[in-house]
């Protein structure tokens, strides 16, 4: 059923109303410093109880019609997931009006109504019924379901038997082959391998080849421009600006460059020699840094990494990096022993922890000589950026042969993350920053 009358354009003729409508949209979570406080507040709404709001968005005005691809994009904490659930009827607005017209399939946590006991037959028909579908609408697409999902005679096997690729695999099978309206795509275009991923894009591609409407949340910026007509950029749960999708794309790019440099010159330190150089990146690392609390460190202590950073030519930090550009990536390593010819190394792994690229100062047969105990030592790998667009994770070691064995004094996995921002194109993980020539013959 409409939710309003049909519209006319200039020349007269009727045009529909938007799928999609939110209208001062607004959430806002109440958190309290007592447990027995939220107790209270939803039991007797009357009382007032002192409490702190959260608002998780504010203010959303937006509309999306039928056969759009609109991109959502935003830092981490900006409200994108919250859109998607209120959307979708997971969650109630705190005020506002939101308006929805079709069926709608999300994928926000693939599987999260599977019940680990049942197969994989009987999920899909669990599934389905959470979305609405009555049997006879699920007996006509499962034998779609399954064999997008491929993983054969597993169908009919517990799922909590599944490994973590095929039960994500048959999640997504499920949530694609409902046959929506709308199609809510929130980080899911990753899962499985390089093969199943590129079914999922086919996929994509033939929704959108049907009218279906489509929002889709990714960090990789390239798929946005290359799938997106339209976007929409959150910042701070405020829609900040929606436009084309390269336009709203090149504004979230420059915003993270420009808020991930550290512009204050008093950063720079004014001591002479390598201990002001020393404090200058130490003061950078700690003021303009996200370190990883989860990273993975081991080694003998007989050396410890203190300090890491990417910089520019100017000595600013960074943690978004353009295309293209040389950066300085910069370890420091402090003795707790006196140490000979320690080897200091970074490497760069792609999200799924594959290792893309490092080297240490041992390929660069650099001698580091005797490092006294106390003594700093630090390392400066400069680097042109040639990596595509992405996120990228950064790892740190520090090791030396000891009587012809090699020794880990302090290794730092994924320590810290970065992006990668890029106007160009190319496969795979690098643009190999080709030269091309085309001619024609007579």
């Amino acid at each position: 059923m409409f939710f309003e009358k049909m519209k006319k354009d200039r020349l007269g003729r009727e045009e529909a109303p938007p799928v999609i409508r939110l209208t001062r949209v607004g959430k806002v979570y109440r958190v309290y410093s007592r447990q027995i406080d939220r107790v209270v507040a939803a039991l007797f709404p009357s009382v007032r109880m002192r409490c702190q709001e959260f608002h998780a968005l504010t203010d959303i005005s937006l509309e999306v019609d039928r056969g759009e691809t609109i991109g959502i994009i935003g830092r981490n904490g900006s409200g994108k997931s919250t859109l998607l659930q209120i959307i979708c009827r997971i969650l109630r607005p705190s005020q506002g009006d939101v308006r929805i017209q079709g069926r709608i399939s999300a994928m926000l946590e693939l599987g999260a109504g599977f019940n680990p006991e049942f197969t994989g037959r009987e999920n899909v028909y669990l599934n389905g019924a959470i979305l609405g579908l009555s049997r006879d609408e699920i007996d006509a697409c499962f034998a779609d379901i399954e064999d997008f999902a491929g993983i054969g005679e597993f169908i009919d096997r517990p799922v909590k038997t599944y490994s973590s690729g095929m039960y994500v695999r048959l999640a997504f099978a499920v949530a694609i082959n409902v046959r929506p309206d709308i199609l809510i795509v929130d980080e899911a275009l990753s899962v499985g391998d390089t093969l199943f991923q590129s079914k999922c894009f086919a996929k994509f591609r033939q929704f959108q080849e049907q009218g279906v409407t489509i929002l889709f949340v990714t960090h990789s910026m390239d798929l946005i421009t290359k799938y997106c007509s339209r976007a929409f950029l959150l910042e701070g749960g405020k829609l900040v600006r929606s436009g084309r999708a390269k336009e709203i794309v090149d504004l979230y790019n420059r915003m993270l460059v420009e808020e991930s440099s550290d512009g204050d010159e008093e950063q720079q330190g004014n001591g002479q020699g390598m201990a002001g150089k020393l404090l200058a990146h130490q003061k950078a690392s700690e003021h303009s840094f996200t370190f990883n609390p989860d990273e993975n460190r081991y080694g003998n202590g007989r050396a410890e990494i203190i300090q890491v950073g990417i910089f520019d030519q100017e000595r600013k930090a960074h943690q978004a990096l353009r295309h293209g550009v040389v950066y300085d990536i910069v370890i420091e390593t402090r003795a707790n022993a006196d140490i000979e010819n320690p080897i200091l190394a970074f490497t760069i792994k792609d999200v799924q922890g594959f290792d893309l690229c490092g080297t240490n100062t041992f390929f660069h047969n650099i001698e580091t000589g005797r490092v006294p105990s106390g003594q700093i030592i630090r390392a400066t790998f400069r680097q042109r950026i040639l990596l595509n667009a992405g996120s990228y994770l950064l790892s740190f070691g520090c090791a030396a042969f000891e009587q012809g064995e090699y020794v880990v004094y302090d290794r730092r996995y994924d320590l810290m993350s970065f992006e990668v921002i890029s106007e160009r194109q190319s496969v795979g993980f690098f643009d190999l920053d080709s030269t091309v020539f085309v001619e024609r013959g007579e």
